[in-house]
Order: structure tokens, then sequence, then C-alpha cells
């Protein structure tokens, strides 16, 4: 179920839509299961991702001087969060953008059998209602690798903090922890359909007529009512 945190904000992405970009085949699963699959951390393909960038790690190096600690607290601290809790943390993303995006169809969607699901905050969280897992969503904040600063209060935030160069992709997160398997590395999370699709657009890069005819049949097979939208994206751009 979604759960409210003081750590997951959500300001710019509020009244925005939220956009997932993938293949048609994990579309098909998607449909044929009704659950998201969320990968940990350690999956999500970026080396840097869930760790304590160096700047930030001398900062707090520098704290436990001044405050004399003896327990070697930022070493400790760094361990905990890459060495166990990222193994435990699992991610979703959303893109939060008023409209579609050429990047992300390049990114994400650029096989011929690419969509895209548009949803929005409200849908998003009353369609893990009934999940077993407690989901949080929140916007990831982007710093300046010049000024860095950072929080200890809470294991959260560094798994919703992302240097600024990723500013672009806007992102929000799903997120959810295994608390006592210590051997999964991913989780197929139960999702409402109908609450979670509001929109499914069809990548520019597809055979449009074809995926159109697939997917109106995959509606109405599984009795959904999301609206069928072709890309706006120029073909002539790409």
């Amino acid at each position: 179920m979604y759960i409210e945190h003081p750590e997951f904000i959500i300001e710019r992405a509020k009244d925005l839509p939220l956009w997932r970009y993938m293949d048609f085949w994990k579309f098909l699963k998607l449909l044929n299961s009704s659950e998201l699959y969320f990968p940990n951390v350690e999956m999500m393909g970026d080396q840097h991702e869930g760790k304590i960038p160096q700047k930030i790690f001398d900062l707090m190096l520098k704290e436990d001087e001044l405050l004399g600690r003896k327990n070697k607290f930022a070493q400790n601290y760094k361990e905990f969060i890459e060495n166990r809790l990222r193994k435990k943390t699992l991610i979703l993303s959303w893109n939060a953008n008023s409209t579609e995006s050429f990047a992300f169809w390049k990114m994400y969607a650029k096989e011929k059998l690419g969509i895209a699901i548009k949803t929005n905050l409200d849908r998003l969280k009353n369609s893990v209602k009934d999940a077993e897992e407690n989901i949080y969503i929140g916007e990831v904040r982007y710093y300046d690798d010049n000024k860095p600063t950072y929080r200890t209060g809470n294991t959260f935030y560094t798994f919703l903090t992302k240097n600024n160069y990723y500013e672009f992709e806007s992102e929000v997160r799903c997120i959810a922890q295994i608390e006592n398997d210590n051997t999964a590395t991913s989780k197929n999370i139960k999702v409402d359909l109908d609450e979670l699709i509001e929109e499914v657009y069809i990548s520019p890069f597809a055979e449009k007529s074809g995926l159109l005819e697939i997917i109106e049949f995959l509606r109405e097979k599984n009795n959904l009512s999301f609206k069928i939208c072709i890309s706006g994206v120029n073909d002539t751009w790409i």
C-alpha cells in the first residue's frame, strides 16, 4: 500500500503527468500479471546509484573529527547504506513531464515495439493500495556537486538524491524495502491496472497500425479502459 513519509516530497510533479517508457513485452507482462517489476538498487545499471559521493563522505569524515566521534560513524554509515541497503531497496522510476519526451523514447523505448504509460500521482498512489509491500513515492532531489550537502537522519535520503547532471530526468520514485529476504534482488508488486494506466502512447519508432490493433485487443481482453494514443513526436525528427 502507499505510505506517506516525511522524506518523500512531491512539489514540482504534483500536477504533472508521470511517464514510464518500456518495450512492448514488458507492457504485455504487466497486463498479464497486474504486477510492476521493482529492481533493487544494484540492478539499476548505474554503479553509483545509492552510493554516497566522495565529496559528501569527506564532509561526514570532517564532522566525525569535529565532534570527536570515536566510533567511525561516517565509515559505518557508508558501509551500511552501500553494502546492505542497496540490496534491500527496490526502486521504480517515473518521469514527471507535461509532455512525452523524445529523449526518453530514445533511451528506453527505441525499439519498434516501444510504448509509454501515462499516469498521475493520485492514480499511482491508488494503484498500489492492495499491494502487500509498503510503497513510498517522492521526487528525486538534485544537488550541485560544488555545494554538497547531506543528512544522515533517514536512510531513504541517499536513494532520493542525485547529482544535478541527472536533473533532466525529473524523476519520481516509488520505493519499497525488503525486510527479511536477504536473497531477493527484485520483486513484482501488485498494482490495479485500471487505476495505474490513464493512457498508453505508441512509440514514434513503431509500425503504428499493427501495434495499435494489438493494444486495443489487449485492452478489451483485460477489461481495461485506458486511452490509446499515437506519439506526437514527429517521425522526421528521428
